[in-house]
């Protein structure tokens, strides 16, 4: 029955004869552009790097069996998967699985967020598309009042909805055996609030580019766990606001010392458990990752 609903309600709600989307999001394997996400997309060059480790998969497969605890990435570890040149073209996408039901996120969680089910389309026409006018997106974008730009599909198990994806991207990299997999698709703009998880996870940028700030365990009494009931139920995410901090609001932050990267296509983030994280989407933007 749902699969009926996909494919054929959905299409009729917008009508017999939907307009064709147009869809491409920018290769940010181009130096150029890198240029421009480093120019306008950071708000200052990157002062404390994430240590970069070279791509050999039976090192790294060593390292995250050994259950290791400490952040790295592998630049250009998937530059190969299929995801990282299909996905750009959205309106493939759009084409294909352009009738599924999907839940996203309109707007920023601390700038006032609305959750929606729309069509993959939809999603496209009316958000992602847009975002592609704009090469790349300051933290002035992200933070601006009007944020009804600003739309995610975030933390969605999307290729177990549309099987057929996997064939674009590796089910188990670097050995590992994930117990879940998501997808992370939005406009540029997309802020993903200070938290940690309690899986290691594998991160991996397909499309766009991502910022990422890492804080150390040993820093959650420093980071101020966030006790309201409607943000943070799980005691797992932080009050403070990464690139905006107020420290006089929360003068222990100031203290905490933290790692950061610019993701670029292909490249893979390796975040231990518990290690508190925000990214900031510098671009429209794909990225998955597994939780193992």
């Amino acid at each position: 029955f749902v699969s009926y609903v996909e494919t054929f309600a959905s299409q009729m709600a917008h009508g017999p004869c939907p307009q064709a989307v147009t869809c491409t999001i920018p290769d940010f394997c181009d130096p150029e552009l890198q240029e421009l996400l480093a120019c306008r997309g950071l708000c200052k060059p990157i002062e404390f790097p994430v240590n970069e480790i070279p791509c050999d998969g039976g090192q790294i497969e060593k390292m995250l069996a050994s259950g290791s605890q400490t952040s790295f990435v592998i630049r250009r570890m998937a530059l190969e998967w299929p995801a990282v040149t299909k996905w750009r073209a959205m309106e493939t996408l759009c084409r294909e699985h352009g009738h599924r039901l999907i839940p996203i996120e309109v707007g920023s969680m601390r700038g006032g967020m609305q959750e929606a089910v729309v069509t993959f389309r939809h999603f496209i026409a009316k958000y992602l598309s847009a975002s592609t006018k704009k090469d790349c997106w300051s933290l002035l974008d992200a933070t601006n009042k009007d944020n009804s730009r600003i739309a995610y599909l975030a933390q969605h198990p999307l290729l177990d909805q549309i099987p057929a994806l996997y064939a674009d991207v590796e089910r188990n990299p670097c050995g590992t055996k994930p117990t879940n997999v998501n997808l992370w698709v939005g406009t540029g703009g997309t802020r993903t609030p200070l938290h940690y998880d309690s899986y290691d996870n594998l991160f991996v940028q397909l499309v766009g580019a991502k910022y990422v700030r890492l804080y150390a365990r040993e820093d959650t009494p420093k980071l101020y766990v966030s006790k309201d009931k409607s943000y943070g139920l799980q005691g797992n995410m932080s009050e403070v606001d990464c690139e905006m901090e107020d420290f006089d609001k929360h003068p222990m932050a100031k203290d905490c010392a933290f790692q950061e990267v610019l993701l670029l296509p292909g490249d893979c983030l390796f975040i231990p458990s518990r290690c508190w994280h925000y990214v900031r989407s510098l671009s429209t933007s794909v990225s998955i990752n597994y939780w193992f």
